[in-house]
This record gives C-alpha cells, structure tokens and sequence, in this order.
C-alpha cells in the first residue's frame, strides 16, 4: 500500500527525521507534542500546550484535505494527574460534535522534560482522498 507523507509550515516540525504526519490506505497518522509550531512550549501550561498539540493537528489534517471532525481517534498522554482535568477541557472544547474515540494515559515523562502533553491522532480522509 502506497504511503504519503504530509507536511505543513503551520505545524511544528521536529529536527529528528520523524515525518509530520502520513496517509495510507485512506487513514492520516498524525502525533503532536505540546509546542507551538516554532518548537516553544508554554512551560508548566497543560491547557496551552493541549491547544498547540490539536492546531498542530489540525494544520496538518488540513494541508491533507481533511478537518477535525475527520479525526477517529485519538491517544493522549499527560506527565501528571494534575494536568487531566486542563487537558480534558482544551481537548473537549475542540471536539464537541461526535468527538473520536480515545485513549489517555498518564505517563512519567515525555521526550522533552518541558513537555506535558502528546497527542496521536488517526484521521480518515477517505479511500479517495490523499495530502494536497
């Protein structure tokens, strides 16, 4: 099956060779850390860096073709229970019709110690739809 990697200058973009996101077989895989997309976090923020991970995202679904209401599920990790209930409300306000399907999961650390919240997203863009 054929891959695409998708790209966006409205994401952040990691220095390590990871790809922004892929389509394959109709499905888009997209993860985000918490930073805006020139790599800054907002330190000890998990409502703002819940937000930078969904517009991250959301840039790239869009460079795809897609939109939010394309995402069918979501895994998200936070560094601390104290971060649970800001992260649901971000996360919540920018899926509120038909939110996907979801997995969280507290975790002891990310790849950056600055780092509180990581999204992984599956989008499905369609068997005819691939990145722009």
């Amino acid at each position: 099956m054929p891959k695409q990697i998708v790209t966006s200058d409205h994401a952040y973009r990691s220095p390590l060779p990871f790809a922004q996101a892929t389509v394959a077989g109709g499905f888009m895989f997209v993860c985000s850390v918490g930073c805006d997309r020139d790599g800054r976090f907002a330190v000890g923020d998990a409502r703002a860096q819940t937000q930078a991970c969904l517009d991250n995202i959301r840039a790239l679904i869009e460079a795809a073709g897609g939109s939010m209401r394309d995402v069918v599920k979501c895994t998200v990790y936070v560094t601390g229970r104290e971060h649970w209930q800001p992260m649901n409300e971000v996360f919540f306000a920018n899926f509120t019709e038909e939110p996907p399907h979801r997995v969280s999961c507290i975790v002891a650390g990310l790849g950056s110690p600055e780092c509180l919240v990581e999204i992984d997203a599956t989008a499905y863009l369609g068997p005819d739809r691939s990145a722009a």
